[in-house]
């Protein structure tokens, strides 16, 4: 697809954020630092009819890419709900937990989210026969209207719907690209998404990242040893699964300021001199490839061959004791300290530690029982943890299964000090009928998620007493539907007189607090923002925001703001306002707190 470049004397950098705010996924910086607007991607927000995004044949054009694409910038009528008693710690915490269908989570987190997570680890479902994948986004409308909306013909749309819920590649593809599209939203410049996936759609998955992260992002391709045994049913059998590693920005900027600080594997080094320059193993100075290589041929210390470094550089290196003679050749002190500084991390992680079958029984000791089948290892999702964060980070999981990236953030927390925090988003699938996770009462998927999260919190708290003020809580949400929003869209011969009752009343003050949490959304405020109620069920205020829920006169605002120097915004929840000079006389009367016409806000 031919992209555009728009020249920097045309745009300047204010209007660039702008576009990107609005439309990231189509506007970009190449190489040369000139601004890119793909206007395909850019036709495809404002109106996909138009848009001409090839759909035959197989690849990254397959049946249904349009509405894949469409699907994740769409409007959804989904809101989030706190559930304080699915909770923990929830006035302390900075962790969150979502409920819910990623693809309305994630659409819900780009508001007050955006550029903001460090760290993406997913583990997807692999489209396999064994993983119960079935495709089920439902169309963003009805088929009608995604015919007018999207341009599709009616053989395109019969294809489509054939392929919901169908093993297919084309159904996986129409799965995962709207998510992945979301998720490069929500990373930092400088942060990396790590995907965990099989062989049987790596080859899919890596094109189509290609595509959404760019092939210049692509870091590695890691392979991981799953499993120890190989079973005999085939011809070769898989023991590992493959780890994509892609960036946000991976350019020179980029890996001056993400060092990655995974430690690499290093054994053998027990030889220490005493000589107070630490432990170390012998390294041959034979360079490899020989004569290929173009590696010196001459005769040192009786010792023949093509060596690594020149006769000058060999010399000195055997006068200050770094070469010596072992037996008949020659070998090298290659010291502990040195290869901790210059030793890279490799694509094979083949540790015995990492096993499923590992992960598998410490879940199952942990939980009491057997209750999820092949979750990660901990010290798997640690090992990308240490690799792409530091203190502060903020990671997320929208395929959370049991909850290991939770569990892996608290624990490295507690090894090293930090303070990375979690949001973590898992569907309440329900658990096989008659499973010992039914038994056991875990109805859901989630309710596993949940309370994994918990026991390994208390745990690691309990293995280590200094560590009691380490966050092990989170503020657990649930995504639902926005019933207002919903009677919204009807038509009128489609509203009924239950819809207008609905419409009419006013919340209650248990949803008062779920209108406050989606309000620190649209004002694009963490969902673990802490905040202070200034007038019982009608003045709140957040960070530098003062959210208005209920009637309240003018002059009862400017008393109870008056002294609250670090608020700079209002937001007035228009439909919980009956008095109409109040908001008529509201931009008057916040002047006299210094606050300006432009910071106040009307929602709802």
């Amino acid at each position: 697809m031919k992209k555009h470049t728009i020249e920097e004397q045309s745009i300047n950098d204010n209007n660039y954020k702008k576009l990107k705010e609005l439309f990231p996924h189509a506007v970009s910086v190449d190489e040369d630092g000139k601004y890119i607007i793909d206007p395909q991607k850019l036709q495809m927000s404002l109106d996909p009819s138009k848009a001409e995004i090839k759909e035959d044949g197989y690849g990254l054009n397959w049946v249904g890419k349009k509405e894949a694409y469409h699907n994740a910038f769409t409007k959804n009528y989904k809101v989030l709900k706190p559930l304080k008693d699915d909770s923990k710690n929830w006035n302390e915490t900075e962790n969150i937990l979502i409920k819910g269908d990623n693809l309305d989570a994630l659409k819900i987190l780009r508001h007050n989210y955006f550029e903001s997570i460090k760290m993406i680890y997913i583990d997807p479902p692999y489209n396999t026969k064994n993983d119960g994948f079935v495709y089920n986004d439902n169309f963003t409308s009805s088929t009608e209207q995604t015919l007018e909306n999207l341009g599709y013909d009616k053989e395109y749309i019969d294809y489509i719907e054939n392929i919901q819920g169908a093993k297919t590649h084309s159904g996986w593809l129409s799965f995962m690209y709207p998510r992945l599209l979301l998720a490069r939203d929500l990373l930092k410049e400088d942060g990396v998404i790590f995907i965990s996936i099989d062989d049987n759609e790596v080859a899919q998955l890596r094109i189509l990242c290609d595509e959404i992260f760019g092939e210049a992002n692509f870091i590695a391709q890691i392979c991981h040893k799953a499993r120890a045994s190989v079973s005999n049913d085939k011809i070769i059998s898989s023991n590992h699964n493959h780890i994509l590693l892609y960036s946000k920005n991976y350019d020179d900027v980029f890996q001056q300021r993400h060092l990655f600080g995974l430690k690499p594997i290093l054994t053998g080094f027990t030889k220490d001199d005493n000589d107070g320059k630490g432990k170390y193993k012998y390294s041959p100075v034979d360079g490899p490839g020989g004569a290929s290589k173009g590696n010196p041929y001459y005769t040192f210390e009786g010792v023949t061959g093509y060596f690594r470094y020149s006769k000058e550089e060999m010399q000195n290196k055997f006068d200050n004791g770094e070469v010596v003679k072992v037996g008949n050749g020659l070998q090298r002190k290659y010291y502990l300290d040195y290869a901790k500084k210059t030793k890279k991390t490799d694509t094979t992680w083949w540790d015995d530690k990492l096993y499923t079958s590992s992960a598998t029984s410490t879940l199952k000791k942990l939980m009491k029982g057997d209750y999820f089948t092949n979750p990660k290892h901990i010290d798997l999702i640690k090992r990308m943890l240490e690799l792409s964060t530091v203190n502060n980070d903020l990671i997320l999981d929208f395929f959370a299964g049991s909850g290991t990236t939770a569990h892996a953030v608290m624990d490295l927390n507690a090894k090293d000090g930090g303070n990375r925090k979690f949001i973590c988003v898992q569907w309440a699938e329900e658990t096989p009928e008659k499973s010992e996770a039914q038994k056991a009462g875990y109805e859901t998927i989630f309710d596993i998620t949940k309370e994994r999260i918990k026991r390994a919190g208390e745990k690691i708290v309990a293995a280590d007493l200094t560590k009691q003020d380490l966050d092990i809580g989170f503020r657990t949400f649930e995504v639902v539907e926005d019933q207002k929003q919903k009677i919204y869209q009807k038509s009128l011969e489609e509203v009924s007189q239950d819809d207008l009752v609905a419409m009419m009343e006013k919340p209650d003050i248990e949803s008062n607090e779920e209108i406050l949490y989606n309000l620190f959304v649209a004002e694009t405020l963490p969902l673990s923002t802490k905040h202070e109620e200034i007038i019982k069920d009608k003045l709140y205020l957040a960070s530098n925001v003062a959210f208005i829920l209920g009637d309240i006169t003018s002059d009862e605002l400017v008393e109870a703001l008056k002294e609250k120097k670090e608020c700079e915004y209002i937001t007035v929840y228009s439909p919980n306002i009956s008095n109409d000079k109040f908001t008529l006389e509201i931009e008057s009367n916040i002047s006299k707190l210094g606050i300006k016409p432009d910071k106040l806000r009307f929602r709802g």
